[in-house]
Formats: structure tokens, C-alpha cells, sequence
């Protein structure tokens, strides 16, 4: 009942900080349940580390290539999304140039119409 008065905003906020406390439960479980050293082979050297700390360092590497990867796809998309605002604008310009000339020609069709007609009422 109390969420359901909530806005979007809180809901965010709300997932975020769920989602925050699960990632430190799950951490904590690692911690845990992994205490041993295990060796990390480097090219040039080999260290011992826990395997908690080791597998903590994985996901945080993974995590920030997956965010390099959305926030290049984020730019990417924007480029695009810029591009074709601008060739809208251009078309939208080019419509009420052409309304305009339409209109013109209309104006300019009935005048000749009137002169026409005034022409012919003379004439008889």
C-alpha cells in the first residue's frame, strides 16, 4: 500500500539500494566461503591472493567493460538520434517553404481566375 503512493523516482532509488544490498550479501558469501590463497599468474610475476578478492576484482573489471561498452553504445545512438533531428528539421523546413509556394500559387491561380472572369463580364 505505501508503494503504491510512491514515485517513479523512490522506485528507482528503492531497486538501486535492493540491488545494492543483494551485490554485498553475495560479496560477503564470497568472502566467506573462499578464504584461500590462490595463485594469480601475471606475465611477469605471480601473486597470491584470496579467491574472494580475486573473483570480487573480476566482476568489477567485467562491470566497468560492460558499462564502456553501453555508454559507447549510448553515444552512439545519440550521434544518430541528432543526425536524424536535424534532417527532420531540414524536411519540416523544406514542407512549409513548399506550403508556402502552394499557397502562393493558389493566390495567384484565383487572382488570374477574377481577372478571367472580369475579362469575360466585360465582353459581352
Amino acid at each position: 500500500m505505501f508503494l503504491k503512493h510512491c514515485g517513479p523516482f523512490f522506485m528507482t532509488k528503492f531497486f538501486s539500494f535492493t540491488l545494492t544490498i543483494l551485490f554485498l550479501l553475495i560479496g560477503l558469501t564470497l568472502g566467506i566461503l573462499n578464504p584461500n590463497l590462490v595463485p594469480f599468474d601475471l606475465f611477469w610475476t605471480q601473486i597470491e591472493m584470496p579467491l574472494s578478492l580475486l573473483l570480487a576484482i573480476a566482476l568489477v573489471i567485467g562491470m566497468l567493460l560492460a558499462s564502456l561498452y553501453f555508454f559507447s553504445q549510448t553515444l552512439k545512438l545519440k550521434w544518430q538520434l541528432k543526425r536524424h533531428e536535424k534532417a527532420n528539421k531540414k524536411q519540416l523546413d523544406e514542407i512549409i517553404q513548399l506550403k508556402k509556394q502552394m499557397l502562393e500559387l493558389q493566390t495567384q491561380k484565383n487572382d488570374s481566375d477574377k481577372k478571367l472572369l472580369s475579362l469575360e463580364t466585360t465582353e459581352q
